[in-house]
């Protein structure tokens, strides 16, 4: 049996029906509205790693250009490591104290430049002539045999990305001598 008023040639609802599903129907919008932010705060943080991954692999390229450069034979010995100047910018000397947090790295001032901007990097040299512990000297080793001697350098890359994620990576690099 259907139950309505009838009043003046309009039907009217009875009882809490109608409340209750509109406080229903208000409770479900707020939880899309809810979603709706959650899933738009989850595609920017995809979007930032993107570019944080971006800015590493820039670093990392930067890094294999200056192990590439310490490895080619034909470059060595390396003079530009002996004192700074402005030619052989992203060498510097031995002792020489530098903060890649501090200098500027856009002009290709203090840095080299791989590609464009997004990979720099300079080489630092920390050691010089070092007798490796693998020489054979302190091991039983024959005493004919030549020390194994190396050059030992600290490389920071810096790579960036097209959003403004930057990354430092550090490595460092022996080179045998003679080289």
């Amino acid at each position: 049996m259907h139950r309505a008023c009838f009043v003046a040639g309009k039907f009217k609802q009875q009882g809490s029906t109608l409340v209750i599903s509109m406080m229903v129907l208000i409770l479900i919008m707020m939880m899309g509205i809810t979603a709706l932010v959650t899933s738009d705060t989850q595609f920017k943080l995809a979007g930032n790693l993107q570019f944080e991954d971006t800015a590493t692999n820039n670093a990392e390229a930067a890094i294999a250009a200056a192990e590439f450069f310490l490895s080619d034979k034909s470059k060595c010995p390396f003079t530009g490591f002996d004192s700074y100047a402005p030619a052989t910018a992203e060498q510097y000397p031995i002792g020489t104290a530098v903060s890649p947090l501090d200098m500027t790295w856009t002009d290709g001032s203090n840095s080299k430049m791989v590609n464009d901007s997004s990979q720099m990097y300079y080489i630092q040299k920390i050691s010089k002539n070092v007798v490796l512990d693998s020489s054979g000297l302190g091991v039983g080793g024959r005493r004919s045999a030549p020390p194994n001697v190396a050059d030992t350098y600290l490389i920071t890359a810096r790579g960036t990305s097209a959003r403004g994620s930057v990354k430092f990576i550090q490595s460092y690099f022996r080179v045998p001598l003679p080289c």
